[in-house]
């Protein structure tokens, strides 16, 4: 049987027609993933780029201890425009000679696979972007055989969380180093030591954990108590505690570091209250400056009268200072 040849032609004509639509319609669809492609590309490289601060770590679930998390808390992960990341680790070991430091540094590339969804290449660990943390998981075993998992939490070096608070340059704190006025110093600060001794309290303050700061003289040394409202993620790496993320709404605990005692309590009036035992020299008969800090000084007003001065930098590293009086109790 002969088919027409109109038909044929029809049928030919129906197929080249189909084929084009789908090669339009795939063209489109093409164009549409190529142009969405890079926007979300480009978000989730801004969240990922920059550097990254370790906050928190874990083995087998358990906060490691402050000694240990007083060096890991140093490691810092680099990620950067080109698609390669950073990841340097401090850790603490111990050996015949003492405790040492030890880096190491794992670099490796990574790609957007969507949003906010990352692959990492040539890491000996698992590591997860999960939202505004990064989560980096790593399995070893033990020197007693006890396979370990230890995940460490990072967030963004500006993140809110380690944003300083503006009353943090109300804390007194040593350095390092000693003050030189005081190792130079020659005068006999006997009289004004005797006005000192025993309890100061701080006057003319409204907040309600602030008026409860006091000062306490012994012959050499003072204690001062200090109370804040709240504390913040900056506090807890101050004295390398390393707590989950996000913040507990429900956390105490104590620490202990150098001469220094910091309690601190979510479900207190104050939640953070630091004793510092500090030693003092007098300097002349109305100053008294901190053998190991530069950054602050008393001064005898008259024999009920202190004024404590502290000097900081503000967020624009300019000079700044602050006051506060005490009375005798």
């Amino acid at each position: 049987m002969k088919i027409p040849t109109m038909i044929l032609k029809s049928s030919a004509l129906t197929l080249i027609i189909l084929s084009l639509c789908m090669t339009s319609c795939s063209s489109d669809d093409s164009r549409v993933t190529e142009e969405e492609a890079p926007a979300y590309i480009a978000e989730t490289k801004a969240n990922l780029v920059g550097e990254w601060v370790l906050i928190n770590s874990t083995i087998n679930r358990e906060n490691i201890p402050t000694a240990d998390f007083e060096i890991l808390k140093e490691t810092r992960a680099n990620f950067y425009d080109n698609n390669t990341y950073s990841l340097v680790y401090k850790s603490r070991s111990e050996s015949a000679s003492g405790s040492t430091t030890s880096t190491n540094t794992q670099e490796g590339t990574y790609s957007v696979a969507g949003l906010n969804q990352v692959s990492f290449f040539n890491s000996s660990s698992e590591i997860e972007y999960i939202a505004d943390q990064l989560q980096i998981t790593t399995t070893s075993t033990s020197s007693d055989g006890v396979v370990q998992l230890q995940v460490d939490v990072f967030v963004r070096s500006d993140s809110e969380e380690l944003k300083e608070k503006e009353a943090e340059e109300e804390e007194v704190a040593e350095e390092e180093q000693d003050n030189s006025a005081a190792t130079n110093n020659t005068y006999d600060g006997t009289a004004v030591i005797a006005k000192l001794l025993g309890e100061w309290e701080i006057s003319g303050e409204t907040d309600a954990c602030l008026m409860k700061n006091t000062i306490t003289f012994a012959a050499e040394t003072f204690e001062i108590i200090q109370h804040k409202t709240t504390f913040n993620r900056t506090n807890l790496l101050a004295y390398n505690l390393s707590v989950s993320y996000p913040m507990p709404s429900i956390f105490s605990g104590s620490v202990t570091k150098g001469n220094e005692t910091v309690t601190f309590d979510t479900q207190a009036d104050c939640q953070f209250v630091k004793k510092s035992e500090l030693e003092y020299t007098v300097i002349d008969e109305e100053t008294i400056v901190l053998k190991k800090s530069s950054k602050a000084k008393i001064l005898l007003v008259d024999d009920a009268t202190l004024k404590l001065v502290i000097s900081y930098s503000d967020m624009n590293g300019e000079a700044k200072g602050i006051e506060f009086i005490y009375k005798k109790v």
